[in-house]
């Protein structure tokens, strides 16, 4: 496998853990077991890294985490031919969840991620995954997966369309990217500020930037759809009554981050039925978006 300057594109060199770039001089480095793609010097602020011990322990049993990452595995084996067969990335994979789970059901998947937090405890979780630290904004890769996975990461980019031009260049041709992402942005509430949202997505503009990016786009539905009229209730009403004034409690105080006996449950049931109907129907509406694209 050969990974490739973040800066300028040119082949690494290998010396060791160090990897050297012979045109521009950067030497990129081993952390804490991670080969380690970014500037030393470089420190991400999209997202609150304390969240990430709360986060591992929450997201394997709320129902969003349990239900979203269900569906991802289905889209991904009725759109992927035999998806057991692949290597695939998953970008932004902080604490592992969804990473383990595709693991877990035969998909061969490497992790990355920004954040060093987040890949320790993925490396608990997924033991000796190969897992990378990088900035989707510049990766090391060229041509080198069948499939990516992004999922709810390009909400936190600000230049998202170059962040899908990477993603471009590290599939192989007629490679796939499965992503996910929050929809409509007049859904945006606290849940969004405390997650270090910048936008949420309609679904027309979320095809046009993949289209924009060079991929050909092969499906985009909405999920979270059983339950987008009490959610788009429960969001205007705390506009209206201000209901949103403690912003500074982060996502452990976030009513939408809370796990509540048989209201999970429910919860759960309704998005796995979604499950099924994605199968053979787009959604018309729904809290998320989910898209499968093809590099051509």
């Amino acid at each position: 496998m050969n990974y490739y300057c973040p800066k300028c594109k040119q082949i690494l060199l290998a010396e060791g853990a160090t990897y050297i770039c012979n045109k521009c001089a950067c030497k990129y480095f081993t952390v804490d077991g991670f080969p380690s793609f970014i500037d030393q010097d470089m420190s991400g602020d999209s997202f609150n890294t304390t969240a990430f011990k709360f986060l591992f322990e929450m997201e394997q049993k709320h129902f969003w985490h349990v239900g979203r990452k269900e569906i991802i595995l289905d889209v991904i084996r009725r759109s992927i031919t035999c998806p057991e067969k692949i290597r695939m990335l998953e970008i932004g994979c902080g604490n592992g969840n969804v990473l383990e789970f595709l693991r877990q059901n035969n998909i061969n998947a490497e992790g990355c991620d920004l954040f060093l937090e987040g890949l320790k405890f993925c490396r608990q979780r997924s033991g000796s995954v190969p897992l990378y630290r990088i900035d989707v904004l510049a990766l090391p890769f060229k041509a080198e997966y069948e499939a990516v996975g992004l999922f709810d990461v390009l909400e936190h980019i600000e230049d998202d369309v170059k962040a899908l031009c990477e993603i471009h260049r590290a599939l192989r041709p007629g490679g796939y990217l499965i992503l996910t992402v929050p929809a409509y942005q007049s859904l945006w509430s606290r849940h969004d500020d405390t997650s270090h949202h910048i936008r949420r997505y309609s679904k027309k503009a979320l095809m046009a930037k993949l289209e924009h990016s060079g991929f050909s786009v092969s499906r985009v539905t909405f999920f979270m759809f059983f339950l987008f009229p009490l959610l788009a209730s429960i969001r205007l009403i705390s506009r209206i009554f201000n209901f949103d004034k403690n912003k500074n409690k982060g996502i452990n105080g976030s009513l939408e981050y809370k796990t509540i006996p048989v209201i999970n449950d429910i919860f759960l049931a309704l998005l796995r039925l979604e499950k099924y109907l994605i199968r053979n129907m787009d959604l018309p509406f729904g809290v998320s978006l989910i898209a499968v694209v093809r590099r051509d």
